[in-house]
């Protein structure tokens, strides 16, 4: 049998190392009118979206472009908002919650449609996603929010349990169907981007962590290890606030979620398990969601909890591992006898609500945030756009429940 690769994801595996493109540190003392730190997939299409729009762009990646969060993702995104409409609308008010919702629910198809203008090959997909209540299970709280749903005109259609069980082989005791929900591979998704950045003028540099910003009323001066750089707008596309953001971690809740993927299933145990058109995700908490490869791997993801302490992080991968492997096989009886290939952890952090924060903070000048990207292409994707925004001070109403002063 063969042995499972932990704490890789197969996306960074299919891509040999000398075909990962790779750029220079950074050195020296520059002037630039606009830098983007962080090289994931939010910088990346970020640095596209930036470029694009004629600014010139300088990427400051501390690593290596897209190996980071971006190769572990799940390569899942949704077109929700966060998960739970109600939720939304009882802590920041209807009118927010709704927006936030409606803004999201286009952001799917406008990035399928400029992944295929710009001919990157990342095998997306836009699926229906069937968000389903374990068999035995209380359907209230789910039909509750289905009835909101529909009620704020997102589509949200109820399905009994046969049809989930005709739809995605799954034994449940109800759920419904999220339209525009969909899967890529989230490594190559990153390097495309990025390669249409540089197509359009952008710069590039790897292992050039950024250790300091300072700003006056002018500008914004950012310490590397080898040189400095002074800018009017630094661009901040980490996904979280790192130490140079200490102020605002205490606002994010961090949490390691963790993947698996199985060997490619025998035409048997498909035949067993189903239909696999769909992205199948539950009500558990934490929440799992599962969608299936072109080559017939099953993608299962969730057992999310704290952080672990790094002397625990390869023991917790294991357990986490052959946890997510077992309750798959609670879901599909068909898939018991297979093995995982992959098994990884994703770092995701979470804002108060769980919805994207992008733009600008009163207490950092000259910087634009975008943090609670999850790794989610549709949250990267819709964050670069508020980012460009932000930067050429043409930010919209329909922004601004997407800023800080949201929650922070």
């Amino acid at each position: 049998m063969p042995q499972t690769r932990l704490g890789v994801s197969p996306w960074l595996e299919a891509v040999p190392i000398k075909k990962r493109p790779a750029f220079p540190a950074f050195r020296g003392t520059i002037t630039a009118p606009l830098v983007i730190v962080g090289g994931g997939m939010t910088g990346a299409m970020t640095a596209y979206a930036c470029a694009a729009a004629g600014l010139k762009v300088i990427v400051l990646e501390a690593n290596r472009i897209g190996q980071g969060g971006s190769a572990r993702a799940s390569g899942m995104f949704s077109s929700e908002a966060c998960e739970s409409l109600r939720d939304l609308d009882a802590r920041a008010g209807r009118r927010t919650a709704r927006a936030l919702f409606a803004h999201t629910r286009l952001a799917p198809r406008e990035l399928a449609a400029t992944v295929k203008r710009l001919g990157i090959k990342a095998d997306l997909r836009l699926l229906d996603a069937l968000r389903i209540v374990p068999a035995g299970g209380n359907d209230k709280a789910l039909r509750l929010e289905a009835a909101d749903r529909v009620a704020a005109r997102l589509d949200a259609s109820w399905l009994l349990p046969a049809a989930i069980g005709r739809q995605a082989g799954a034994a449940a005791a109800g759920g419904v169907r999220l339209r525009d929900w969909g899967v890529c591979d989230p490594y190559r998704l990153t390097l495309g981007f990025m390669a249409a950045a540089i197509k359009r003028g952008a710069k590039v540099f790897e292992r050039s962590p950024v250790t300091r910003i300072r700003f006056d009323r002018r500008r914004a001066t950012l310490a590397l290890e080898n040189g400095s750089i002074v800018t009017g707008a630094a661009v901040v596309c980490t996904g979280e606030p790192t130490d140079l953001f200490k102020a605002l971690r205490r606002h994010f809740r961090f949490e390691e979620r963790y993947v698996v993927a199985t060997e490619p299933l025998p035409a048997a145990v498909r035949a067993e398990v189903g239909p696999r058109a769909a992205i199948v995700c539950d009500t558990d908490t934490p929440a799992h969601q599962l969608w299936w490869t072109p080559d017939h791997r099953a993608v299962f993801s969730g057992a999310s909890q704290r952080r672990p302490a790094a002397r625990l992080v390869e023991q917790t991968l294991v357990q986490r591992t052959g946890q997510l492997m077992y309750e798959l096989s609670r879901l599909y009886p068909a898939i018991s006898g297979a093995a995982p290939a992959f098994g990884w952890g994703t770092p995701l952090a979470h804002s108060v609500d769980d919805v994207l924060c992008a733009g600008t903070h009163r207490n950092f000048p000259h910087q634009h945030l975008a943090f609670g990207t999850l790794h989610d292409p549709v949250r990267a994707f819709l964050a670069s756009r508020l980012l460009v925004r932000s930067v050429l001070g043409a930010l919209t109403a329909e922004d601004e429940p997407f800023s800080f002063s949201r929650n922070l």
